[in-house]
């Protein structure tokens, strides 16, 4: 799908929204408050002056929130927005923490606990614009956690979970939690997944693993209750167009997990109908040996 058929999916959905909104305005329901979490990743020096117009734009529309805020922390009828960044890179300190630190926007950072102080050579294209980034070392994380900034994980070896053994998630999940926790000297509750890939056996070892709140890759609609576990969010870029980054902060991208799913299961019924079935033995009738 591209990104303007994207926009535009985004623009209708924030349309119908807005219309549902105003109706419960006009009866004197404020609605429930509102949460968006935005994903970051690097922010480059030539990126800092869009990214601080992106955050002037984010104060302008939604009450900026810390990572692990409860619900009684939100105000009904309010819209709230949580700024992460993934990766713990070294350039978001200069370039995008500073920037949040003069607006007074809460921030999380999630390490791979492997990579502090190193390079993410779990990047294996040459050609990725973070290929030639720094993580921050441990002595880094706790000066920017004595600064209000919050810390997460994001596994030991930055792999995705939903493709590792019960033993190597636990693994990922509480080797990471125990070295940011002898970092720190504080509990460790917030995880974010490696390319946001997860699955519902996945959260429960997180859950187990004693993580409060894991954030996703996709920007999920749930419901922001104390006992909710996982958080979806969307992921933004300096490069975000002005009207695409304005809507991924009301929460119009919402509707994209709704759209994959039922791509899924639009591809389910078509494989069980005989006419698709006939194409595939078709296929591999011709497939040479």
């Amino acid at each position: 799908m591209t990104r303007i058929v994207k926009l535009w999916m985004a623009a209708l959905f924030w349309s119908v929204r807005s219309a549902v909104a105003a109706v419960l305005r006009a009866t004197g329901r404020p609605g429930p408050p509102t949460v968006v979490v935005l994903m970051y990743h690097a922010v480059k020096p030539a990126e800092r002056a869009r990214f601080a117009q992106q955050m002037d734009v984010l104060c302008r529309m939604a009450t900026p929130v810390r990572g692990d805020c409860s619900r009684a922390e939100l105000t009904p009828g309010r819209h709230h927005v949580i700024v992460t960044f993934d990766d713990a890179y070294a350039s978001i300190v200069p370039n995008a923490l500073a920037v949040l630190s003069m607006r007074g926007i809460p921030a999380t950072v999630f390490a791979p606990t492997r990579y502090l102080g190193g390079t993410p050579d779990w990047i294996t294209n040459p050609s990725s614009p973070d290929r030639d980034e720094m993580v921050l070392s441990g002595e880094e994380l706790k000066g920017l956690r004595k600064t209000g900034v919050l810390i997460g994980s994001h596994s030991v070896n930055h792999r995705p979970l939903d493709v590792l053994s019960p033993a190597e998630i636990a693994a990922e999940l509480i080797d990471s939690r125990r070295a940011l926790e002898d970092l720190l000297d504080e509990p460790i509750t917030l995880f974010a997944l490696p390319y946001g890939a997860g699955t519902p056996e996945v959260l429960e070892l997180a859950r187990h693993a004693g993580y409060r709140r894991v954030f996703l890759g996709d920007p999920v609609w749930l419901d922001w209750e104390p006992e909710m576990i996982a958080i979806g969010r969307i992921g933004v870029t300096p490069h975000d167009w002005p009207l695409e980054y304005r809507l991924k902060v009301t929460g119009a991208y919402q509707w994209l997990p709704l759209a994959i799913a039922a791509k899924r299961q639009v591809r389910r019924v078509l494989r069980r109908l005989p006419l698709a079935r006939m194409f595939a033995v078709g296929n591999r009738a011709v497939v040479p040996r």
